[in-house]
């Protein structure tokens, strides 16, 4: 016969853990901003750009006016029309202006929420705030429209230069916009090129762009890592010594980056001219364009002569 032997008895769950897993841990602070730490906020506002930016290659490819438009004819007319505005002070002419921009914006089957959260929500209401002060008798003598404290007012003529600014802006910022959304980034350069803009201009623009968007994913990973090795919570003095390790980090990784791609660029014979596969070819429709942009133009003018 076979002796018993003696078994230890089962260990109970809590005897096999750690004492630091045990101890009782606060409880997460309640959703909302100040329960989210800053690098969590800094990676979710990277995804946000990469995400715009790569929504507004995708708009380039939907159908339109503007998309269907040759990139040099396209270029030439957007390019006109911004000129235009930053030389015209007539407010009807302005209005004019900003009229036919919002107009391409339904002829391009764009989305108009998100055109304006893009074209007209930073630069117009700073340009707005900056336009404020020329808007009392301090700064722009007139009738009192309304009265402020003291002697001061809001003088007619001050509104009047404050719409022309503010006006000006909107138009000029609405037909950079229309531009850049509706052609394709490579197309875009190699329209400029074309049009004989200088080649390093387009050199220091493309790269520019390209590596917005490298850096951005650099920084993403270098934050994505961070985040993952961490446990539990991490107080901002950390967040920031990291920040500051992370900033001489990028350079680094970055100036290798850019020298790795300078040299596979020349492996590949790269000569400096911009090269793709779509062919810019002349339509009637672009004829078409270019005339009734003359025509815009011609009525602006007119409009400006009148008001002087």
């Amino acid at each position: 016969m076979t002796q018993p032997t003696d078994t230890p008895p089962p260990m109970r769950p809590a005897e096999t853990l750690p004492a630091w897993l045990l101890r009782s841990q606060p409880a997460p602070p309640a959703a909302g901003r100040s329960g989210v730490s800053f690098l969590s906020r800094f990676v979710l506002g990277i995804g946000r750009f990469l995400e715009d930016a790569f929504a507004g290659e995708a708009l380039s490819a939907r159908p339109g006016l503007l998309q269907g438009l040759d990139a040099r004819a396209k270029i030439v007319g957007l390019l006109a029309l911004v000129v235009t505005a930053a030389l015209t002070t007539d407010l009807a002419a302005l209005l004019l202006l900003l009229a036919a921009g919002v107009a391409l914006i339904p002829l391009s089957h764009l989305e108009f929420r998100r055109f304006a959260l893009r074209a007209w929500l930073v630069v117009p209401l700073f340009t707005l705030l900056i336009a404020l002060p020329a808007t009392t008798s301090w700064v722009t003598p007139g009738e009192a429209v309304i009265p402020l404290w003291g002697t001061g007012s809001i003088t007619d003529n001050g509104l009047l230069v404050a719409a022309r600014l503010v006006v000006r802006v909107t138009a000029a910022v609405t037909f950079g916009v229309l531009l850049a959304v509706t052609t394709r980034w490579d197309v875009l350069v190699r329209g400029l090129r074309v049009l004989r803009v200088p080649r390093s201009f387009v050199f220091i623009l493309t790269a520019t762009y390209r590596y917005v968007f490298q850096l951005l994913r650099l920084t993403q990973d270098l934050v994505m890592a961070r985040l993952s090795r961490s446990v539990g919570p991490v107080s901002r003095r950390d967040d920031r010594r990291f920040i500051a390790a992370a900033v001489g980090t990028l350079f680094v990784r970055s100036q290798a980056l850019g020298e790795e791609v300078h040299l596979a660029m020349l492996a590949r014979g790269y000569t400096g001219e911009v090269v793709t596969l779509e062919r810019l070819r002349w339509r009637a429709r672009d004829g078409i364009w270019l005339v009734a942009v003359a025509a815009l133009i011609a009525a602006v003018v007119v409009l400006q002569l009148r008001g002087s």
